[in-house]
Parts: structure tokens; sequence; C-alpha cells
């Protein structure tokens, strides 16, 4: 885990000594919503859903590589710091888990654009198309341009089941767990300020985290992410 963590910090300290030399590529954004969560695998044996729209936060710093000089379309690497949250009832409805989850992820938006999206459109949108293909295609591309992305992380989990009701006389108990993540989303833009430093985006994030327990079963949950960020573009 330490090893993990060292090539993390090495990764930030890469990206931000080459940033240096051209600092309108670096971005940090903050995101803020709500996520709702189902449980799967043994977990979801044991539990159902509990308390929906919990808590999410995350901050990225990101680093736009360009495809080559002439465009400004290329690829986006982003290290993400997050917290996440989750509840699950118990099927007898006596014990509720709460989970909380600080991760770190690795993220990539393969069709990044280094200005406005409409911009970006304009280069690759196809032309003389008839309206009814040229519409989807258009909603299509602008909501994958520097809005698509990919994630893939570890989460440090801390699950306490305690009681539901008041009645039920129950000792809380406690599990930490490291979580695998994958997921993906769109996080497209909607305000974008004319010194083109401020962006404010919308956020839809799928993903799922995984562990092993501890008698060798597998657990899960699925979490389905909705919310608004801020990104600076230095």
């Amino acid at each position: 885990m330490k090893k993990i963590g060292l090539l993390f910090l090495a990764y930030f300290l890469f990206n931000l000594s080459f940033a240096q030399e051209k600092e309108s590529n670096l971005s940090v954004k903050f995101n803020l919503g709500t996520s709702f969560s189902k449980p799967a695998g043994d977990l979801g044996n044991v539990a159902g859903k509990g308390k929906s729209m919990q808590l999410l936060l995350q901050t990225e710093v990101g680093y736009h590589l360009s495809y080559n000089k002439s465009t400004k379309f290329g690829v986006k690497l982003a290290g993400v710091a997050g917290q996440d949250w989750a509840n699950f009832l118990s099927n007898d409805a006596l014990t509720e888990l709460k989970v909380s989850v600080p991760n770190l992820k690795a993220r990539i938006y393969p069709l990044s654009f280094q200005g406005d999206v409409f911009k970006g459109l304009e280069k690759i949108m196809p032309k003389n198309l008839p309206f009814a293909i040229e519409l989807p295609i258009g909603i299509a591309l602008v909501s994958s341009i520097s809005s698509l992305h990919f994630d893939y992380g570890l989460g440090f989990g801390k699950i306490t089941e305690t009681a539901y009701i008041d009645e039920y006389d129950f000792n809380d108990q406690t599990v930490n767990r490291t979580m695998r993540y994958f997921g993906w989303g769109f996080q497209p833009q909607i305000y974008r300020s004319d010194s083109e430093k401020w962006i404010v985006n919308a956020m839809f994030d799928f993903g799922k985290y995984s562990w092993t327990n501890a008698n060798g079963g597998t657990s899960s949950f699925k979490t389905s992410q909705v919310g608004f960020g801020a990104q600076y573009n230095f």
C-alpha cells in the first residue's frame, strides 16, 4: 500500500513539474454531489438499499497533453482524491451499515479539448449531414469533449454496522477494507468564463467498489453520482 501511495505522489510531482513549463495545460477541479448506492455480492445477500443521497466530494488535478502541436485536442490525465459515503439496511431491518470511503483514483479524458468545447465540436463535426443525423451526433460529441472519462483507483473503506432502531440492543462493529474501484462518466461543461480560466460543469458518474471479505468472499456496491463542479485553468 505504501508503494502505491509513493507512486501516486510521484505521478503528481512529475505532472506538476512538467506543467510549470506550460502552465495553461494544468487545471484543478472540485466536485460536490450526491451518490445512490446498491450492494452486490456477499454484501447484497445480507443487506439492501439504505439511505439514499449520500454526500460525495472530489478534488481533481489534471494535465492536458495535445495529440500534436497543430491541434488543441488531446488526452487529459488526472489524479483524483475524494470521499464517498454509502448506507445500507440489513435484510431484517434491525441494523444498518454506514460506509465511509476515502479514495484515490487515476482518471483519463480520452477526448480533451483545450478551449471552448463548441469550438472543438466545429473542428470534428462532419459536414453536410441531414439534421436527423447531425443532431444526435452533435449531442454525443459535445457531451464527450473534455467530459467523458474513465477511472481506476483504490478506496480505503470503513464499514460500521450499527442498530437501525433504538429498541434493538446491538454493539457496533467496524471493519476496514481496501476497495478496488472502476468507473466512468460524463462531466459536461455548462459555463465557461470569458477569460477561459473558470469552468462550471455538471457531473454524472457511475462506478463500482469491490473488496475481499475476511472469509474469502467478495462484496461490492455500485454507485451512481450526480452533482456540479468548478474548474480553474492555470
